[in-house]
């Protein structure tokens, strides 16, 4: 597993910090956002979009956008619950 990310962006550094308060360790692929480094390989054949963080996992599979990459990284380490927990828990995060 590898997460892709691009140094003082917003959304590759809610990933990072998610993964700390997880107290989590994924390997980090630095892209250079500011030499557009996103708009190319690795990246582009990983997310359309070519926007950042893209994580890829051991089998290829690829999840982008950083709420998502959050809420799989919840779902494996529920503890601490930083999604909340119950249904009204997790709809007042």
């Amino acid at each position: 597993m590898k997460l892709f990310d691009g140094g003082r962006a917003p959304n590759p550094r809610r990933v990072r910090v998610f993964l700390a308060e997880k107290g989590l360790t994924v390997p980090l692929v630095p892209v250079d956002m500011g030499a557009l480094e996103h708009r190319k390989e690795p990246v582009a054949s990983r997310n359309a979009l070519r926007r950042l963080p893209v994580l890829e996992l051991d089998d290829g599979t690829i999840i982008t956008e950083s709420i998502a990459i959050c809420r799989y990284f919840e779902e494996l380490h529920p503890e601490p619950a930083l999604f909340g927990t119950g249904a009204l828990g997790k709809a007042m995060v």
